[in-house]
């Protein structure tokens, strides 16, 4: 247990300072650009070179919200059933369906990437690798595949009662 908490703790700072790379990486992107264009300066495929960090924001974002379950969601259940119960068992159905469709979004994309990686696609202007933009599609589907089978367990140890109870609480 504690070795899979040192490996999330680890992955949750890569994580983090991707993000942090890429989000200040795009807003002086933008900047530049915006600034460019007011001095009627030329920066052909600044939005080729965006677009490729802007995949691994987006993704790794969506990631770091699906740790986190800050992630935008219509919980409607809490407005009717206060049982701890019933929510486990909405949360188990939940996670089964997102994980099969989260399992095979992986498959689908690690084929993606793989048949790309095979095809040497590149960009049109800089002639980079598109495998570069979509990797993090695949990494983003393959974590998100991992918290929810987290947060299944973690559902399955409610239902059963056998989830530590909250500090504090009775």
């Amino acid at each position: 247990m504690k070795l899979l908490k040192k490996l999330d703790g680890m992955l949750e700072w890569v994580q983090n300072w991707i993000l942090i790379i890429t989000g200040t990486a795009v807003g002086i992107m933008i900047l530049v650009n915006a600034v460019f264009r007011l001095l009627r300066i030329d920066w052909f495929g600044s939005e080729e070179l965006t677009l490729f960090v802007a995949f691994w924001l987006y993704f790794m974002g969506a990631a770091c919200a699906s740790r986190e379950n800050t992630h935008i969601s219509a919980d409607m259940l809490s407005l009717f059933s206060d049982s701890p119960k019933v929510r486990a068992i909405a949360d188990i159905v939940k996670n089964v369906i997102g994980g099969a469709m989260s399992a095979l979004f992986t498959y689908w994309c690690f084929n993606y990437v793989v048949w790309q990686a095979n095809m040497g696609a590149k960009s049109a202007v800089y002639k980079l690798p598109v495998i570069i933009a979509t990797t993090p599609i695949l990494i983003c589907f393959f974590l998100w595949t991992l918290y929810l089978i987290r947060d299944l367990v973690n559902a399955i140890k409610v239902l059963s009662g056998s989830a530590p109870k909250p500090e504090g609480g009775n």
